[in-house]
């Protein structure tokens, strides 16, 4: 792609040896936009420049000068330009009026961002193009990856914008510049949101969010913002999710309110915990609104930990939204474990019991009744005994009571998991058979995960079932409990239930065979090990299955589609040059910028252009302006409404949502500029800064 005209021919030459390795691209007009517009973009050409001099970093900047305001110096004489800028060379390139004022919103809008970046981008001669604005400032360890050419092709780079306050001291040193950076951040757009940060650097809690205001308990990656349902508050969270946790002293448990999502399709569906060495310390099936409870041990760094959750079945999309919502959950809290509270009395248990025990005595297990009542007094709020730990797998469903009885019904191949600290070594459940096979009398068989029969009993109306099994006190036991030899075929349907209902559990707990007696008991001060429980359940606030049944079709179309990082994506979008030809750049339409560059992040990925986050210390570090000039989360409403007074179309987030699920369900990406993106057959005025006259220069294409 040869350049011609003039001087400037040999500057740009397209000899290989030439060209720079990444090419800048960002726009601009001298019109004060956001505040103290030229001081921002002073310290993005210098801070670029004299990074990338110390870095040896082979690149151009190019500067788009879209509509140059009558009687405003042009930005090569409004900013202060070093004698020298190698190894960047700079170029900027003017869009003249008489060209904006083809676009209907000329009079309203006096920059078309994404087709100015367009312009620089079409006529960029670096192996990479970077796009970005001109409030920004690179880390050092950013500039230093970018020297080192580590860059890939058929890849999309973003990465996190570190917003800071606006006062930087432009004609300070680089490192000085950069300290003031670090020391003065204000907020951090992510891909799950926009976050502000503590002073240590954590995301702060919200206002207000899910976790009690005085809690050492912060969220790092996976976490979108808070949101409410009705007036309870609630956060999402994608495939893994980050907690930072102080734990407290005191035996206290880390309790979680949590929900399934659409991300994750038919309920139940697992939630592991994993900690800071990658070891799973709890795994849970979540049949729908459950409390779970994990026993944290503190940390050597004073109690300090971090638990990452993961939903491994999720990753399901919805049409209506781009992102992956697997779990909700609406609280996490430190909480006093249950204590054993003080067992009911056997009197209170035979008056409030008396349905259950008369049709254990009248199923032949009278001799039983005194075990049954035993079992019935360990049982806490659940059906499971309050003094050990129990977790339900797939097939079980929520709590529930009818008068005095209090039961969780199950169906097929249902998985119990239990850990006995008291060195018991039987487990007893009190069960009876459901209306899914008629109330027919059925045999329990319990197996183990390898498929071995550990025990089976014949269960009438009502049966008292106790067995032995080879148990360890640290070990997390997992069994199958499946109702067999009963006639198929006479299950009765309960009119508005669509459940499974096999039979029903009234009671789980420790049985009475018990192993000896350690010899010298040891009892820590302070629990040592990961525990966990499932406290209670009850049926979800929304049946997403139900409530998308609709989207079926589209949802299937999609599979499992990937969530990108949209946040603050005009910033930092990097790839190759063919990646950009290929893509014909930003959407070229006449209208507001608002989400043309999320657009093109899905595009490059439906085109097979994968996404790759850099991750700290690599940082760009963004210069705060003025509420309601550009996107912040203070100023969205009043740049919203600023739009839509002055009668300026815009892609909204439904709009956005739209494109990409059509994107998701064809794997294609949408196109939609033609050949000529970018004004390829314009010839602008090219200038570079300290040279003593401009040049037209044309690119061929």
């Amino acid at each position: 792609m040869p350049f011609v005209d003039g001087p400037q021919g040999a500057l740009l030459s397209s000899d290989p040896a030439d060209q720079p390795y990444v090419s800048v691209v960002a726009t601009a007009r001298n019109d004060n936009h956001g505040g103290n517009l030229l001081r921002r973009m002073q310290a993005f050409v210098s801070g670029w420049i004299t990074q990338a001099k110390r870095h040896n970093l082979a690149s151009e900047l190019i500067l788009v000068e879209w509509n140059p305001p009558a009687g405003k110096p042009p930005l090569a004489e409004a900013l202060t330009w070093p004698a020298d800028t190698s190894p960047c060379t700079v170029r900027i390139i003017e869009v003249p009026a008489e060209v904006h004022r083809r676009y209907a919103y000329a009079d309203a809008l006096p920059l078309y961002q994404m087709i100015a970046k367009n312009v620089g981008i079409r006529r960029a001669r670096g192996e990479f193009v970077l796009v970005t604005n001109i409030d920004i400032i690179f880390s050092d360890e950013l500039m230093r990856f970018l020297a080192e050419r580590r860059l890939r092709k058929r890849r999309i780079y973003r990465i996190d914008r570190t917003d800071i306050a606006s006062d930087i001291p432009v004609e300070a040193p680089m490192e000085t510049q950069l300290d003031y950076c670090r020391r003065n951040i204000i907020r951090l757009c992510t891909r799950d949101g926009i976050f502000k940060l503590t002073p240590e650097g954590l995301r702060a809690r919200e206002t207000p969010d899910i976790v009690p205001e005085d809690s050492k308990i912060w969220f790092g990656y996976g976490w979108y913002e808070v949101e409410c349902y009705v007036t309870e508050p609630f956060r999402w969270m994608r495939d893994q999710a980050e907690l930072i946790l102080r734990v407290p002293r005191g035996n206290m448990v880390l309790a979680l309110d949590v929900e399934p999502g659409p991300g994750v399709g038919p309920i139940p569906q697992p939630l592991i915990a994993i900690d800071e060495d990658g070891r799973t310390v709890a795994e849970w099936s979540i049949p729908g609104r459950t409390v779970v409870q994990l026993h944290v041990p503190r940390g050597s760094n004073g109690g300090l930990r971090t638990i990452r959750l993961i939903s491994p079945t999720g990753g399901l999309p919805v049409v209506h939204d781009t992102r992956i919502m697997n779990f909700r959950l609406f609280r996490v809290a430190f909480v006093k474990p249950d204590k054993p509270a003080r067992l009911p009395s056997v009197w209170k248990i035979l008056v409030n019991e008396r349905p259950t025990l008369a049709r254990l005595a009248l199923s032949g297990g009278g001799f039983k009744l005194w075990k049954a009542i035993r079992l019935l007094r360990l049982r806490g709020t659940d059906v499971f005994d309050a003094g050990e730990e129990f977790q339900i797998g797939s097939g079980w469903s929520h709590l529930e009571r009818l008068e005095t009885e209090t039961f969780r019904w199950v169906s097929h191949d249902v998985e119990l998991l239990f850990r006995f600290k008291d060195r018991t070594r039987s487990l007893a459940l009190l069960v009876g058979p459901g209306p899914s096979i008629g109330y027919q009398p059925f045999d329990l068989v319990i197996r183990l995960k390898n498929g071995d029969v550990v025990h089976r009993s014949r269960v009438d109306r009502m049966a008292y079932i106790e067995f032995e099994l080879a148990l360890n006190d640290d070990e997390l036991t997992s069994v199958f409990l499946n109702a067999e030899g009963y006639q198929e075929g006479r299950g009765i349907s309960v009119p508005g239930d669509s459940r499974t209902m096999i039979f029903r559990v009234f009671a789980c707990g420790r049985g009475t065979t018990k192993a000896p007696p350690l010899p010298v008991p040891v009892v820590p001060e302070e629990e040592k090990t990961w525990t966990s429980r499932i406290a209670s359940t009850r049926p979800a606030e929304i049946e997403w299955p139900e409530r998308l049944r609709a989207q079926e079709k589209q949802i299937a179309q999609m599979g499992k589609p990937r969530a990108l990082h949209l946040f603050a994506c005009g910033d930092f979008q990097l790839m190759a040059r063919e990646h950009w030809d290929d893509l014909r750049g930003y959407a070229e339409l006449d209208q507001f910028s608002m989400h043309l560059d999320s657009l093109l992040s899905y595009a490059a990925h439906h085109r097979g252009i994968e996404e790759e986050v850099l991750e700290p210390p690599l940082r760009v570090f963004h210069i705060e302006h003025s509420v309601g000039s550009g996107w912040t989360p203070e100023g969205y409403k009043q740049l919203s409404e600023t739009i839509a007074k002055k009668g300026i179309q815009s892609i909204t987030f439904p709009d956005l949502a739209e494109m990409v699920s059509q994107m998701r369900q064809v794997h294609a990406p949408l196109i939609f500029n033609l050949d000529d993106w970018g004004l390829a057959g314009f010839e602008f005025a090219e200038t570079v800064p300290g040279r003593a006259a401009n040049h037209a220069v044309h690119q061929e294409i």
